[in-house]
């Protein structure tokens, strides 16, 4: 089920979420306030991956508006191809059939994660080990991917003012590899910004989160998943405001719950 390529996925006007979460992004951007570690915090299947890519694209943004990127200049482009040069994804990894280092990378994957978060931003871990074609293993990212991580974070800026780094479920770093961000995160080189997206924050290290500015990304309300539900489907208001209460609050589970194609 295809559901966002072709579609803009990396303004804030098209997450799904808190309205209020956005307006203090936004404003810390037109303040020059980016904090350079950030923590957002939500849940599973929710809306923090999508809303730390909206932000990215803002902060990277050409020509941004008072309240969003503009989405035509080059940088938002390459963003909605997931090929900015200054913005760098890490993610949880396993070894599979082609893949078979001991220690994959991120890097190793970047085809698939393209594929995959362009096909559906609001995935869910297990959707994610299906792109990259594996069964009963755990991804994890190891001190392999740390290195990788402070190796391309050294380099100078190809295109923006800003590095961004943005990694997706960092409770899933193996102890000795969130260990060697922990400085580069305290003290990161000059224009260069983390933001870690958890959907499970009592996982994380204390030195993480003693180092991360906190960005709670709760839950969209029925109503904010309802209005989606019925735009991005075409559903009448009652149907979808149905579809949301099944969804318990879950971006991912509207999407995929077999009543939005043929039983509501």
């Amino acid at each position: 089920m295809l559901i966002f390529v072709g579609e803009e996925i990396m303004k804030f006007t098209d997450v799904i979420g808190r309205q209020e979460v956005k307006a203090r992004l936004v404003h810390s951007v037109h303040e020059g306030r980016i904090s350079h570690a950030q923590l957002f915090a939500g849940t599973e299947g929710g809306s923090g991956l999508v809303l730390a890519f909206a932000y990215a694209c803002f902060i990277h943004c050409e020509n941004p508006t008072q309240t969003d990127s503009c989405g035509i200049c080059a940088s938002c482009i390459k963003h909605n191809k997931l090929v900015h040069p200054d913005l760098h994804f890490s993610y949880p990894v396993v070894t599979n059939s082609t893949i078979k280092d001991r220690s994959p990378k991120s890097t190793d994957y970047i085809l698939q994660w393209r594929e995959a978060f362009l096909h559906n931003p609001y995935m869910d871990i297990n959707q994610w080990y299906n792109a990259m074609g594996v069964e009963n293993k755990q991804g994890f990212m190891s001190v392999e991917e740390s290195a990788d991580i402070l190796r391309k974070l050294s380099l100078k800026s190809f295109e923006s003012k800003y590095k961004i780094q943005i990694i997706w479920l960092p409770e899933k770093m193996r102890v000795d590899a969130s260990n060697k961000l922990l400085k580069i995160i305290e003290e990161p080189p000059d224009n260069t910004v983390f933001i870690l997206v958890t959907e499970h924050r009592e996982q994380l290290l204390p030195t993480i989160l003693s180092r991360t500015q906190l960005v709670k990304t709760p839950a969209p309300s029925i109503q904010e998943m309802a209005d989606a539900i019925g735009k991005l489907f075409n559903k009448e208001p009652k149907i979808a405001r149905r579809i949301a209460n099944l969804a318990n609050g879950k971006i991912n589970a509207a999407f995929i719950l077999p009543a939005i194609r043929n039983k509501i």
